[in-house]
């Protein structure tokens, strides 16, 4: 058993390593490499370099490299093996376009250095003459590494053309043909329009539009514009967006179409410029389509804002009962009224704050302060009371609405008339046995959903603020408590 371990279990994996290691035609550490060099028929001289943290394209033109390019390359070189070994010594690397290579790739450490030469194609034409350094050896590589490695400067720099993160903006402000809307950050998670005027915004909205603008990636860079005219419409153009942060602060410009489509229907790419850089981007013409800028598109219409895991408390007065349920130590939920010994399911309570949460708001109206302006709200029908983790006082809502009338519309005289005449003497003795079980369905049956709600919320950006909403959500209210209430 021992010499199984030896052999089996510790030394052929580890021979297996180091054989596959030893296949390797560039025998250097990937993270200790900090230099690329390419010089290729089709894209001339690349040099790439790791002068500290970050990658540098130094040539032909100096620019910030697109490290997961520059990581992706050095993948490629550090696995790449020959196929086979077509001789070991005595080449004469003329005959096989060696002596004058169209492709040669070398990369560097602290201290060390590796280069490859890709010669002529083999008859086949799916693999490549190759050498190693100064080995003796002729090799043969695979048509795909060599694909692989021949990258242009574009290939390898970063495309980004705004170069700032999300969650270091802190100020937006977008002007699209004349019309402009400003988006100011006043929490983590909360950003508020400042112009045209004033309110709060969705933040997921905004998140949205924000990982647009940042993502935005150039199809083609052209680092020396022309100065004549304006080609590209870039002097005065209809659109612009102003970023800011406390790193950096920038206004990107957005020009012209471009003339080529591939599509009669497809849109054109667009020119777009950092206000006072030189170089020049090629967008894709949907990219910013997507940004809101339509004040009622963005506007925030939830009446209470909270995250639901947040919260530890919950209390809702509806049809004269009431519900509180809360967090214990290992962050269950247990429902404390109406009294219930077993536990409830977390979902059930998540359920319900998600619900209200996702309350959106149709209409509202200013009320005098002091005050209230309806007198549905003067004793609200519903009560909920959130309390988040930290907090002192809870979020309240309360909502109010007119009684539903549940009678059964009178029957036409007609009809009235015709029943009348088909109802047998034994109906009539049936009738008051029917009354009953109707009355006693009627008292079982849930009250009916209100069409419209009144409600107020607080606190509320929208202050002194009365809210109109859809009645639905108060049956979903119902049903939820319902299931809480009887789940075993």
């Amino acid at each position: 058993m021992g010499w199984l371990y030896v052999v089996e279990i510790k030394y052929r994996p580890e021979q297996k390593k180091q054989e596959e290691a030893g296949k390797k035609i560039v025998q250097l550490e990937k993270d200790k490499i900090v230099k690329i060099g390419l010089v290729t028929a089709d894209h001339g001289k690349v040099e790439i370099q790791k002068p500290g943290d970050d990658w540098v394209i130094t040539e032909p033109i100096r620019t910030k490299a697109d490290k997961f390019a520059v990581d992706n390359l050095l993948t490629t070189i550090a696995d790449a093996s020959a196929e086979k070994v077509i001789m070991e010594k005595d080449v004469q690397w003329a005959d096989y376009g060696l002596d004058k290579p169209d492709f040669t790739l070398d990369v560097s450490t602290a201290d060390k250095k590796a280069e490859i030469l890709f010669g002529a194609p083999n008859p086949s034409k799916t693999s490549y003459y190759a050498r190693v350094d100064n080995d003796p050896k002729l090799l043969l590589l695979a048509d795909t590494l060599k694909i692989s490695l021949n990258k242009s400067v574009f290939d390898m720099r970063d495309k980004s053309v705004v170069g700032i993160a999300p969650e270091d903006l802190e100020r937006v402000v977008v002007s699209r043909k004349g019309k402009l809307i400003e988006l100011k950050r006043e929490g983590a998670d909360k950003w508020m329009m400042t112009a045209p005027e004033r309110f709060r915004v969705k933040n997921s909205v905004v998140t949205a539009d924000l990982r647009t603008i940042t993502n935005l990636k150039a199809k083609e860079i052209i680092d020396s514009p022309s100065k004549e005219g304006d080609e590209y419409g870039l002097q005065n153009p209809e659109e612009s967006i102003q970023l800011s942060g406390p790193k950096r602060e920038l206004t990107l410009l957005i020009g012209k179409s471009k003339e080529e489509k591939k599509s009669p229907t497809a849109p054109a790419d667009k020119y777009a410029r950092i206000k006072g850089h030189d170089p020049v981007y090629l967008i894709d013409g949907r990219s910013l389509d997507s940004v809101k800028t339509d004040p009622e598109e963005l506007r925030d219409r939830s009446l209470l804002t909270f995250n639901p895991p947040d919260i530890e408390k919950m209390q809702i007065d509806l049809d004269g009962q009431q519900w509180v349920a809360s967090k214990d130590k290992d962050n269950k939920w247990n429902l404390e009224k109406p009294e219930k010994k077993e536990k409830i399911n977390n979902w059930a309570i998540s359920g319900i704050l998600w619900d209200i949460k996702d309350l959106q708001w149709k209409s509202k109206n200013a009320q005098k302060p002091g005050e209230n302006a309806l007198a549905e709200l003067d004793h609200p029908r519903l009560v909920v009371s959130l309390l988040k983790k930290g907090d002192k006082e809870p979020l309240l809502l309360k909502a109010g609405w007119q009684d539903v009338s549940t009678a059964v519309p009178a029957e036409k005289p007609e009809e009235q008339k015709t029943a009348t005449a088909e109802k047998q003497p034994s109906d009539q003795g049936k009738a008051p046995s029917a009354t009953k079980e109707q009355g006693k369905a009627a008292t079982e049956k849930q009250p009916p959903s209100p069409p419209t709600v009144l409600a107020v919320a607080q606190p509320s950006e929208e202050e002194g603020a009365v809210f109109t909403l859809d009645g639905d959500f108060v049956t979903r209210i119902r049903q939820d408590l319902k299931r809480i209430s009887e789940e075993k």
